[in-house]
């Protein structure tokens, strides 16, 4: 079979060609000789602003483009880091705004070793922050060298990209990744995974027991993934678990002082699990919270180098102190407020609702009276962002 006239044509007129088409994927994805030909720098700078930076076309259309490009084997973590620099160098920031556009936070330039160093907000958002195509299978698997570690942190940080769960080998895929950052022990791979749902459930018992019985129980891990599971639990978080009991009892028979550690750990999580009490108040199902992180400090050791609990402070890993207004009263008639108390003032107890507006009601602590907490948090869909 012949080839296509467009394929007949040179380098010099198939440019202006796919420019004029509007950067149209499908021309690419249409032959490999086009593609091959259109193989250059200038075409894929070109094609990422075009389709990264401008909401043109549908959502949809863009959305396919966007996934393209990130799929495709010329966008590296070098390369993509070289693309933001050229982007959004002559403004300065990420926002694509200079100070005199408006821009008052400006983030530059660009944390590309941790992108959660920089801080954005819903007034300052990055221009990046509308790209919403599919994260692409090759971040989502091991190795997990450091580039690709970075790569996948700045996407999850600035981009709104998710897995396409619909695909069932991406499914598959960023199920086995985390499983393979465990493996490989790389602690801020599986954090990535272990604190964003965009990357799939959060840490269950089952990831917990992979983590320890199969992955070589390294602490740091061990005890990021025992603690998300925990706090990300809407209910009691069981970790009741006879073959993790059987782990730590013959582990400690051997002398190996993680046994004693992890039921150390799995000790502190049944004293969380029998404080917590469902709510049966006017929002019946709701939970009753009490504060239940786990104590780095109990239990620990001195393993040296290889054996060492490693807690890193990255920022989706910390709570938000989100702030309202405190309404409480006897009687409807009267009501007092106090502006600007946050949820961690109230005490032990209090009852959270779902969404960004969080209608907070309970007793307080002294069996007072009755308080209703307005407050406005972060969706659990926005990222992790911090919101300052």
């Amino acid at each position: 079979m012949g080839s296509a006239p467009i394929e007949r044509l040179p380098t010099e007129l198939l440019q202006p060609i796919f420019f004029a088409s509007g950067h149209n994927i499908a021309l690419l994805r249409a032959s490999n000789y086009i593609g091959a030909q259109l193989s250059d720098e200038y075409v894929y700078n070109s094609a990422c602003d075009h389709h990264l930076t401008r909401a043109l076309g549908s959502r949809a259309e863009l959305s396919i483009a966007q996934t393209y490009i990130f799929a495709s084997k010329w966008m590296t973590w070098t390369f993509f880091k070289s693309w933001v620099l050229r982007r959004f160098g002559p403004k300065g920031c990420l926002c694509d705004s200079s100070s005199e556009d408006g821009c008052f936070d400006a983030q530059w330039p660009p944390n590309f070793n941790d992108a959660t160093a920089m801080v954005f907000s819903r007034s300052h958002l990055p221009k990046l922050s509308f790209v919403t195509g599919r994260i692409p299978k090759k971040l989502l698997r091991g190795p997990w060298v450091q580039d690709k570690i970075q790569f996948l942190r700045f996407i999850l940080w600035i981009t709104s990209m998710t897995v396409d769960w619909r695909d069932p080998k991406a499914h598959q895929i960023a199920i086995e990744g985390r499983k393979q950052a465990m493996l490989e022990k790389s602690l801020e791979a599986v954090e990535l995974f272990n604190h964003n749902r965009r990357l799939g459930k959060m840490a269950s018992l089952s990831t917990v027991r992979f983590a320890v019985m199969e992955a070589g129980c390294d602490r740091s891990i061990v005890y990021d993934t025992l603690s998300t599971a925990n706090t990300s639990s809407k209910r009691s978080f069981s970790c009741d678990c006879a073959a993790l009991e059987d782990w730590c009892e013959a582990r400690m028979e051997k002398g190996d002082p993680k046994g004693q550690w992890l039921r150390a750990k799995l000790g502190e999580l049944r004293n969380f699990s029998s404080q917590r009490q469902t709510y049966q108040g006017e929002d019946s199902g709701n939970i009753c919270v009490i504060s239940s992180e786990l104590n780095p400090e109990t239990g620990d050791y001195d393993g040296g180098d290889e054996d060492r609990l490693v807690l890193n402070k990255l920022v989706w890993n910390q709570g938000y102190r989100s702030f309202g207004w405190w309404c409480y009263s006897n009687v409807p008639e009267e009501i007092f407020g106090i502006h600007k108390v946050s949820r961690d003032e109230l005490g032990r107890f209090w009852i959270y609702s779902h969404g960004q507006h969080h209608i907070t009601r309970g007793r307080s602590e002294r069996e007072g009276p009755w308080f209703r907490l307005h407050m406005w948090v972060p969706h659990s869909s926005y990222r992790g962002r911090r919101t300052a």
